[in-house]
């Protein structure tokens, strides 16, 4: 089944939330595996103070939204995946500060990218919201895209998704032409446009 999304960046959507830091905290326990993170960690995955991810938790907490208790190593917020708004906040986090806008916003500062494409498990989360989000996070880019800055915006990707982004870089050439086994295995399976090139 093949989606497309066209220009859907977070800072599109925005308004739907308080701030693109509580869309991001959210995203980061939301979207992916159940865990648990300090305060430290959210702060340090989405480069902000330490002081504004405790505000944020906090409001979400008191929301109903994320879990909090005490460890070892200070405060812990995870999801709460029992309150009846996990679910469709999941399904709105996906669109508006998942996978596919974190990928159009990173790879699309690279030069020579004409397609990007999420395949795989995401693509098909994408098509189709049953159960949990997935873990790893694969893209195709299409076009002349120097191989390191394209790992370098994978890099960046999994930075700001807490996720892994496993990046298959392909002249238009190959991605049009049959000639490669793997690319027609990509093309039978879920697929997803991401951006406008």
């Amino acid at each position: 089944m093949r989606s497309n999304m066209r220009g859907a960046g977070a800072a599109d959507r925005l308004p739907i939330f308080r701030s693109r830091l509580q869309g991001e905290v959210l995203a980061r326990l939301l979207l992916g595996p159940a865990r648990e993170l300090t305060m430290l960690d959210l702060a340090v995955m989405l480069r902000t103070d330490l002081a504004s991810v405790v505000a944020e938790v906090d409001r979400l907490a008191r929301a109903g939204l994320v879990a909090l208790r005490r460890g070892a190593s200070g405060r812990l917020v995870a999801r709460d995946a029992a309150s009846p708004l996990y679910e469709p906040l999941a399904r709105l986090l996906a669109l508006t500060f998942g996978p596919a806008a974190v990928l159009g916003e990173e790879f699309g500062r690279l030069p020579g990218v004409r397609e990007l494409h999420l395949f795989g498990a995401w693509a098909a989360h994408y098509a189709s919201p049953d159960g949990g989000p997935p873990g790893d996070v694969e893209v195709l880019v299409v076009g002349d895209v120097d191989r390191v800055a394209a790992y370098d915006a994978a890099q960046e990707s999994a930075a700001r998704l807490g996720l892994p982004v496993h990046p298959v870089v392909r002249a238009r050439e190959a991605w049009e032409g049959d000639g490669d086994p793997f690319l027609r295995e990509i093309r039978a399976g879920p697929l997803m446009r991401v951006g406008r090139y």
